[in-house]
């Protein structure tokens, strides 16, 4: 990337100005007051925004810089920039930076110099800043210091849920007192009750009886008195078209099964056809069960880290490993008791381990046994039998003989099972629960032969240190405790190794996150996404969800067969309910014909009979009408006390007070049978109720108090597990970037180095862990570069961002430099632009300078493909 010119519309002092840029070099020259710095913090501004409000217009309010860039690709970028509404994109992306990693790389002004040369280990900080590709004014160290776990924040949250818990049982005290006193209370007030209704019932009986009678009467007399023998034909002709009717009537039949109505329920309860998969698909399962695998290994793997973090080279540690003698003389039986009962347990755990891995790939071959034929999963098999085969090799080449032969049987096993995978589906269920069974019992296996490996090792060691000489094992004890490490050898060795088990470690965490993402682009192909939810959680969600599916097209396929039983339900109820309405209007009739001949009766056979009978004789006829005179005289008796209006109207009084009655016994239902000498004792329980009711604490309240107080504890441990889970993020990303940019700062340090310093430094080093700069004299003498002189610590610095520009950019990115040769003598200017010069054949310079050898270099040096400007003083 070349940027071709920057016009300063309104920028600081400078308004509707234009500086053309060379491809090569561009030394811009001038004394103070003529904008060196203003033209650039306009260049940056222009590219990535962002400026210092120092750097606003002296006159109006617009605030507006433009650049011509163009690209490696050929393409031409014009950005015309307002920073008082900053829309424009950032052109530094176009090299692979943002407009922050490009500020602490490719751009250099003097406040940085001048931060670099007053403070001690200023090239330290800044060098972590510019690799961190932020150029922020904290470090990851600083960050680390301020992550603290918030220890009182969680004392008072556990002690506010400790308060609330007591007074939550005091609630919960007071109110099963209140209740109990409650249940006594409505015992009492269901005995009075009860008692009211009882005394009330038998005077209801007795004008209900008069009433009933009463009315009967006069139903069948009506205010005529018996007509006696001269009826009787009119009574016979009513009997015998009674008779007729009944004889002519269809006898309704008896309908079995659901009726209508519930029909109807059922219709309208089915679900509609669901949309969606109703089982998961053996894409996703083989996917899932890639990711399930990767994060075991890689679990696997994580607890075998190597710990502490040392600075010791390996060569030392392994020297330290080999020469650590802890144990000699009299505990060397000891030591062979130990070591004999640590073999004898490492090879139960590992026969046990061997052989619940093998029931575990078993089961897992039997669960692809039983699938379809599937490339992915037979691929799956095989790869898993890959990747075992090559653990228990290394098992094998670390002296566990037994865990790799077990290992190694559990890789036949799954590469047989990949070669022979078969699917079938009704049996795929049971082998997929078993096989889930046998994994975690393998993983509780695998995890006891790791202890058991751990025991055996040490207690070798032990033995084998009790063999050495004293005095070797105290040199190395001794040169153990200056280092700063345990004096374990195992611990030496993981140590030693442990660049090799970073690499693998972060190769297995990408290939967790490869499968992870994998499993969740399947997820979300099916609609299923959700990223506040964990792989696991999201499955065994989405198998739900196709479970649901299942049962609801299942539903759904009842429709039409229930449509068409509630169609047949409906005519059958119709035809039903025509046959019992003239079925009922006949047994009216017969009814009727029956009371008027004065016989009773409620079916129809009884009905008939009495018909019969009034048929079979006139003497039964004559009795009847001597019976009628009686009930004629009764009839009168019971109107000499009243009509039967009057009557009605004094039984339904008492029948309103008896359902109020029986309204209030009602509510007291539920209560069983209690004492009736508890009704005296109503009306003091109801007041202590109420008293004790005004006082009552709320319980819901309480309980509502305790969730928060727990809900609180919670989120204190969560901040407290999210502060160590992001210490270790960012000590893990700090050993990342600096083990990846310490190697390029090297190579370019060497390089440049001899040529800017005049020969008097040829080497450089950089620490990966602290990115600390030594640089090495012609004498062979190393020295700290921030202990250096004001220009060295300068030159260095300079050469170090150059570095880190070319490092990180994925093309060749544009150099801002701002007066970066103040404090460096005449020769050392020279050679610092000469390199300068060299470097600009790769890509574009523009260096701001005040001094006037840099004018003079310039005018001799300078080529066609460079270009020297000399800036005036601007008018206030």
């Amino acid at each position: 990337m070349k940027i071709e010119s920057v016009t300063a519309h309104a920028f600081g002092p400078l308004h509707g100005r234009t500086l053309p840029l060379a491809p090569g070099l561009t030394v811009v020259s001038g004394v103070n007051e003529s904008a060196k710095s203003s033209w650039h913090a306009a260049i940056r501004a222009a590219l990535c925004g962002e400026p210092s409000s120092r750097h606003r217009p002296w006159h109006g309010e617009s605030w507006r810089v433009a650049a011509t860039v163009s690209l490696e690709s050929g393409e031409v970028v014009f950005v015309d920039r307002d920073l008082n509404d900053d829309a424009a994109p950032d052109v530094a992306r176009r090299v692979g930076l943002d407009r922050m990693s490009f500020a602490a790389t490719a751009c250099v002004d003097q406040a940085q110099l001048l931060s670099v040369l007053d403070a001690a280990d200023g090239l330290q900080t800044h060098l972590r800043r510019a690799a961190a590709t932020a150029g922020t004014d904290g470090t990851v160290e600083q960050a680390l210091q301020r992550l603290t776990a918030p220890v009182d924040a969680l004392r008072d949250a556990r002690n506010r849920l400790r308060e609330a818990e007591t007074d939550l049982s005091v609630a919960r005290r007071d109110h099963e007192r209140y209740l109990e006193l409650s249940t006594q209370a409505r015992s009492a007030a269901a005995a009075r009750a009860r008692l009211a209704v009882q005394s009330h019932a038998a005077s209801l009986e007795a004008l209900t009886s008069r009433a009933s009678r009463l009315a009967e009467l006069q139903e069948r007399f009506g205010d005529k008195p018996p007509s006696g023998m001269a009826a009787q034909e009119e009574l016979t002709q009513k009997v015998n078209r009674a008779l007729a009717a009944w004889r002519a009537a269809p006898t309704p039949r008896v309908l079995t099964g659901p009726s209508a109505s519930t029909l109807e329920g059922e219709l309208e309860a089915l679900p509609e056809f669901p949309v969606g998969e109703t089982a998961l698909d053996e894409e996703l399962r083989v996917v899932a069960s890639a990711y399930e695998t990767a994060s075991a290994v890689a679990a696997a793997h994580n607890e075998r880290r190597p710990m502490p973090v040392t600075s010791a080279e390996p060569s030392v540690l392994r020297g330290l490993a080999t020469r650590l003698d802890p144990v000699s003389g009299s505990r060397l039986t000891t030591a062979s008791i130990e070591v004999d009962t640590a073999r004898q347990f490492q090879d139960e755990a590992a026969a046990n381990a061997a052989r619940v891995q093998v029931e575990a790939d078993v089961a897992a071959a039997r669960v692809q046994e039983i699938a379809m034929p599937n490339p992915f999963l037979r691929n799956t098999l095989l790869a898993l039998s890959c990747l075992t085969s090559l653990v228990g090799v290394l098992l094998f080449l670390v002296g566990q003989q037994m865990a790799a032969i077990g290992v190694l049987v559990a890789a036949l096993i799954a590469g047989v099972g990949g070669a022979l995978a078969r699917g079938n589906a009704p049996q795929r269920e049971a082998a997929v629960s078993f096989a889930a069974e046998r994994a975690a019992a393998a993983h509780q296996a695998r995890s006891l032969l790791f202890v058991a490996d751990r025991k055996l090792a040490e207690a070798e060691g032990q033995r084998a240190v009790a063999l050495e000489a004293v005095r070797v094992h105290d040199e190395a004890v001794a040169g153990c405790s200056a280092l700063g490490v345990p004096s374990d050898r195992e611990t030496l060795w993981r140590l030693a190794n442990r660049p090799a088990w970073e690499a693998s470690h972060l190769d297995l965490v990408c290939d967790v996150a490869r499968t992870e993402k994998a499993v969740r682009v399947e997820l979300a192909a099916r609609g299923k996404v959700d990223n506040m939810m964990s792989v696991p959680d999201l499955l065994i969600d989405y198998e739900t969800d196709c479970k649901v599916r299942a049962r609801q097209a299942l539903m759904a396929a009842q429709r039409p067969l229930l449509a068409q039983a509630l169609e047949d339900r409906r005519l059958a109820e119709a035809t039903v309910a025509e046959a019992r309405i003239a079925h009922n209007r006949a047994l009216f009739l017969l009814r009727n014909a029956v009371t008027a001949i004065g016989g009773s009766g409620e079916r129809p056979e009884d009905l008939l009979r009495s018909i019969a009978e009034w048929q079979r004789g006139w003497d039964r006829m004559l009795r009847k009408a001597e019976e009628e005179r009686n009930a004629w005289a009764e009839l009168q008796s019971l109107l000499a006390d009243g009509t039967l209006d009057d009557l009605e109207a004094q039984l339904s009084a008492a029948q309103t007070r008896h359902a109020a009655l029986l309204e209030e016994a009602l509510r007291y239902a539920a209560c069983d049978p209690v004492d009736p000498s508890l009704a005296t004792s109503c009306e003091s329980l109801a007041a202590t109720l109420a008293e004790v009711a005004r006082v009552l604490p709320s319980v819901p309240d309480a309980e509502e108090a305790v969730q928060t107080a727990a809900a609180e504890v919670a989120a204190v441990m969560a901040e407290v597990e999210a502060n160590d889970l992001a210490s270790r993020y960012l000590t893990a990303a700090r050993e990342k970037v600096h083990s990846t940019i310490a190697p390029a700062l090297e190579d370019t340090l060497r390089s440049w180095l001899p040529a800017v310093t005049d020969g008097r430094y040829v080497d450089a080093a950089v620490d990966p862990l602290s990115l600390a700069v030594r640089v090495c004299a012609a004498s062979e003498a190393w020295h700290q570069a921030s202990r250096l002189s004001l220009g060295t610590a300068e030159q260095v610095y300079l050469l170090l961002r150059v570095a880190l520009a070319q490092h990180l950019a994925t093309e060749a990115c544009p150099l801002l430099l701002d007066d970066v040769t103040v404090q460096a003598d005449d020769a050392r200017t020279r050679a610092v632009l000469d390199l300068l010069l060299r470097l600009s054949e790769d890509r574009q310079i523009v260096l701001f300078a005040q001094e006037s050898s840099v004018v003079e270099w310039a005018r001799e040096k300078l080529g066609e493909r460079d270009v020297l400007h000399q800036l005036t003083p601007v008018t206030a």
